[in-house]
């Protein structure tokens, strides 16, 4: 998404636009309209700027003499914490309760930061204004705080454009200051002359992107960056070079910014929210089928367990005509079948029983022990010798499918005990 700088000066309103990419920003396009002071003037000028259209991050840069600055010495290095801190260490600094003010802290070298505020009310009256005209803010900052973006990577300079000045030292920022209105080169010397005093630092270079100053008669971009942002269109970037400075702080997430707290900017998560509403409602009315679909796999259940347990009741009818209402049918069922199979598997035994007593012979004196387990058998018994126990297994064939004797043992008196199994021929179970 574009980036669309909104610079307020204090007699021109500047319109930048960029395109972030990997490594920094592109200029795009741009616009200057002078400020003459008439009221509603901005707000006709924003309302009219093709700019506006389309989708763009805006970003709001004030004017620096609107915001207030102080340098702090604090014994925590994150710059988040330092912001929560800022009310409390500045609450005895500011003439108005820090409530109605909104902070934000910019690293210096030397382990300082820089503690950045405006009024409330001021920033809220301009973040409204440009919301009438479609264009609201997303952050709130102001051009001189990114100056690095403009600076060498070594060396001390001063940047200037006139209204305000900062100085860096290989590139990280030593010193800010908002020029007083229609400061000339007389007010800019004495400023740098009064840093190099007051930091023991020479500043070797003083860049200028004023308005009329002797870079716009032969500009050079003063940093790579800048260069590559505007190509050849030298005029375009010491013009620009500060929405420019902006424009590449917001995209690499550098950026000093005073819309926190109650000024915090929601736009963009109620934009957000606006569009997931409709996956929100897909997703419940997916879950809504869900629901349906078991509710109906239920029901059809239900209905399948209702019909068959009316068969069973039919079929228990069927069976058992004399019987009153049973308590559970499937179970009596179950049981009047297993007494019935029990039943049968009793008279196959017995007449099995009497069969072996017919064709075990005299000198098979007994069979003292019998189990049954459906159609296996297995009999113990005594016999005279092992080749009688034998002789009984082979007419035991004629009875029992697979007969077998085992576990045959002598006793003192020359008998045998010995085990016979087989299956019950006819009987299945």
């Amino acid at each position: 998404m574009d980036i669309l700088i909104v610079q307020l000066k204090r007699t021109e309103l500047v319109l930048a636009g960029f395109r972030a990419k990997k490594g920094g920003v592109s200029f795009v396009s741009a616009e200057r309209h002078p400020l003459e002071g008439e009221e509603g003037e901005l707000s006709r000028i924003l309302k009219g700027t093709s700019l506006a259209a389309g989708e763009h991050r805006v970003i709001l840069s004030l004017p620096p003499t609107m915001l207030f600055m102080r340098e702090l010495e604090l014994p925590i290095s994150d710059r988040a914490k330092v912001r929560e801190l800022l009310p409390l260490e500045l609450k005895g600094e500011t003439a108005l309760d820090t409530d109605a003010l909104a902070f934000d802290a910019l690293p210096l070298t030397g382990g300082k930061f820089l503690a950045v505020w405006g009024r409330v009310k001021e920033l809220s009256e301009k973040i409204e204004l440009l919301k009438d005209a479609g264009l609201e803010p997303e952050m709130v900052t102001a051009s001189l705080f990114h100056w690095n973006k403009l600076a060498p990577a070594s060396g001390t300079v001063a940047v200037t454009d006139g209204e305000a000045l900062a100085a860096f030292g290989d590139g990280a920022p030593l010193y800010f200051r908002a020029l007083p209105a229609g400061s000339g080169e007389t007010e800019l010397t004495r400023t740098v002359a009064a840093l190099e005093l007051a930091r023991g630092v020479q500043v070797g270079q003083v860049i200028s992107h004023a308005t009329g100053s002797k870079g716009g008669d032969s500009p050079a971009p003063s940093s790579r960056g800048l260069s590559e942002a505007f190509g050849e269109d030298a005029h375009a970037a010491h013009d620009l070079a500060g929405a420019y400075a902006v424009a590449a702080a917001v995209a690499d997430g550098s950026a000093l910014n005073l819309r926190r707290g109650a000024l915090a900017y929601t736009a963009g998560s109620d934009k957000l929210y606006r569009r997931l509403r409709l996956s929100m409602i897909l997703a419940a009315a997916l879950v809504l089928l869900v629901f349906a679909e078991s509710g109906v796999r239920y029901y059809l259940v239900q209905r399948d367990l209702a019909s068959l347990d009316l068969s069973i009741k039919g079929i228990y009818k069927e069976v058992f005509p004399t019987r009153k209402k049973a308590v559970d049918e499937v179970s009596e069922l179950r049981s009047e079948i297993k007494r019935l199979e029990g039943a049968k598997t009793s008279s196959n035994l017995l007449k099995l029983l009497k069969e072996l007593a017919e064709i075990k012979g005299e000198d098979v004196a007994g069979i003292y022990e019998t189990e049954l387990n459906g159609a296996d058998v297995s009999l113990k018994g005594d016999a005279k010798n092992f080749q009688v126990a034998n002789d009984f297994k082979a007419r035991a064939a004629t009875l029992l499918d697979g007969a077998e004797v085992s576990d045959t043992k002598s006793r003192q008196d020359g008998s045998v005990t010995f085990t016979l199994r087989g299956k019950m021929k006819g009987v299945t179970r």
